[in-house]
């Protein structure tokens, strides 16, 4: 299906602005932009890392939000939201937001700060970060690390990574989620790419893989539920009996880490009852017969030992799944986060090939839809900027190694600059992560909107506005859609957001490249201005 063009500000509810402006160096601008008498309603767009990626809108009275609610007119979320985010005004609006610069004045850990003035936080970074530059170690010594504490594109995947290339600063791997599996699936299809998830309700067969929608996937979960209350039969295959798999007609439990020996055996059922499309086989995939070669050591009497499963539990799962027209698969990322979990995604994907499951709509897989809607990376990141800075060849250090690199790495990490993002309680090895976080000759900025357990390791600690503040473009991992997200209030205190603060640092940095001066309006145009077909008729 071809997604919606943006939800933006043009529309039948009314936008906060009907002109952006660029975010330079006055933050009441920002507040003044936002301001206002009277009632509105602006659309917005949740931030957090859920496939679901509802669309919101925001009632504001004389500048002050005083509701959330779903915006019923998209096609997907259909105006409900989550518990978390339908309570999202609570944390705006929050006591215990931070809401001014602050150094520390404490030992890293305490997280004792005093308050200072933006100027005196950002000289303080920019004079760090040249000096760190200047030296023998290099700007490779300066390491941003972020992940997806926002999933918007302006506030994430923007201004930073263009600040941070420009500098030579190192790169990150941020493969600490979905990396396994995005790699599985395009090993298999080509690309993150899978079923349009709003075709479930028409399979007559579903498999709930190694997920639990009915709490992580709430708007997927009703459409498992419409094509159950059509006649389908839903199955969970999950170690655990997840409130989902109670509400599915079956549940499997494989022993975990076992899914794609559980899939070889199905293969194996099919291939020797003879069970595949063939015609679909011989058109449209590649490897069939090393497939067949492989699936023959793996018999559902076998397997049985391996997965826990019976095997005449293995036999009749195949079978169900090989006659079920249309059969759809339905995936998540828990199954993937154990070793061999790429290989178990790209095992599982194999199966709606042989079955030819994809000549239906509602038959096929999907893992995440994050590859059908091909954003403008380039022109949000500017990786050619790394060829201006002095460090053209920066190292790559794993987000998921963090304490490592902090402890070990040569050279070493001497500056951090962490927003959307908690590694001290997030991370994997938090022992070696808080020792890491603990060095005094470390120099550690966090953006945040509160005072995490990361932020009381900071030297420089700033105040972040939260979604209903600041301008974004979001794209959704379990839909099609694409969403503007309007700032329906002004910054609290001296909140600043992602993208206005690296400007600022830019520009002390003496950083003249005209993209350094782009407002997140021309950040949510460039993201957009894409070749791919299926982006063509989308504006802002």
């Amino acid at each position: 299906m071809t997604p919606l063009p943006l939800l933006a500000a043009a529309g039948s509810v009314e936008s906060p602005l009907s002109q952006g402006r660029p975010m330079n160096d006055h933050p009441e601008g920002i507040a003044a932009a936002s301001t206002g008498t009277g009632r509105r309603v602006v659309r917005a767009a949740c931030p957090h890392d859920c496939p679901d990626t509802c669309a919101m809108q925001v009632t504001v009275e004389d500048g002050v939000a005083v509701k959330v609610e779903g915006a019923k007119d998209h096609p997907f979320t259909q105006g409900t939201l989550c518990n978390k985010v339908s309570r999202y005004l609570e944390r705006t609006y929050s006591g215990d937001r931070l809401l001014h610069p602050q150094k520390r004045i404490g030992a890293k850990g305490e997280g004792r700060f005093t308050r200072i003035s933006w100027d005196e936080a950002l000289d303080t970074i920019a004079a760090r970060f040249r000096e760190i530059s200047a030296s023998g170690d290099g700007p490779g010594a300066i390491l941003p690390y972020d992940y997806a504490g926002t999933m918007g594109l302006v506030q994430w995947k923007s201004m930073g990574k263009r600040l941070f290339h420009r500098l030579g600063a190192s790169l990150l791997e941020r493969g600490i989620c979905s990396s396994a599996g995005k790699e599985g699936i395009r090993l298999t299809l080509g690309a993150s790419v899978g079923m349009d998830p709003e075709r479930f309700e028409d399979a007559k067969l579903i498999l709930i893989w190694g997920t639990n929608p009915i709490v992580s996937n709430l708007h997927q979960w009703t459409r498992v539920q419409e094509a159950k209350r059509r006649g389908a039969r839903i199955v969970a295959i999950d170690p655990y009996r997840s409130l989902s798999a109670e509400k599915c007609t079956d549940h499997i439990a494989p022993l975990p880490g076992t899914d794609a020996a559980l899939a070889l055996a199905m293969m194996h059922v099919i291939i020797g009852e003879n069970r595949h499309d063939r015609d679909y086989v011989a058109r449209h995939t590649l490897g069939f017969d090393q497939l067949a070669g492989r699936v023959k050591e793996y018999s559902p009497e076998r397997v049985a030992k391996i997965t826990g499963v019976p095997a005449e539990r293995i036999v009749g799962l195949a079978r169900d799944y090989a006659s079920a027209r249309p059969a759809a698969i339905r995936l998540s990322y828990g199954m993937q986060r154990y070793a061999g979990g790429a290989s178990a995604v790209r095992t599982i994907t194999c199966l709606p090939a042989l079955t030819g499951a994809w000549r239906e709509p509602a038959g096929g897989i999907l893992l995440s839809t994050g590859g059908w809607l091909d954003m403008n990376t380039a022109a949000l990141e500017r990786p050619d900027l790394l060829q201006a800075s002095p460090n053209p060849r920066p190292r790559c250090i794993n987000m998921s190694a963090i304490g490592d690199a902090l402890l070990e790495a040569k050279p070493p990490v001497r500056a951090l600059y962490v927003y959307n993002s908690n590694p001290v309680t997030v991370a994997p090895d938090s022992r070696r992560v808080i020792a890491g976080f603990s060095r005094e000759d470390l120099f550690c900025v966090v953006h945040d909107i509160f005072q995490t357990d990361t932020a009381d390791y900071a030297d420089i600690l700033l105040p972040a506005t939260t979604q209903l503040e600041q301008w974004d473009i979001h794209t959704g991992y379990g839909h099609l859609y694409v969403l503007a997200n309007n700032p329906a209030i002004a910054p609290l205190g001296e909140a600043l957001p992602n993208s206005e603060v690296f400007r600022r640092i830019a520009a002390r940095m003496g950083f003249d490249e005209p993209c350094f001066r782009d407002s997140d309006e021309d950040i949510c145009r460039q993201a957009i201005d894409s070749k791919n077909p299926r982006m063509q008729g989308m504006d802002w």
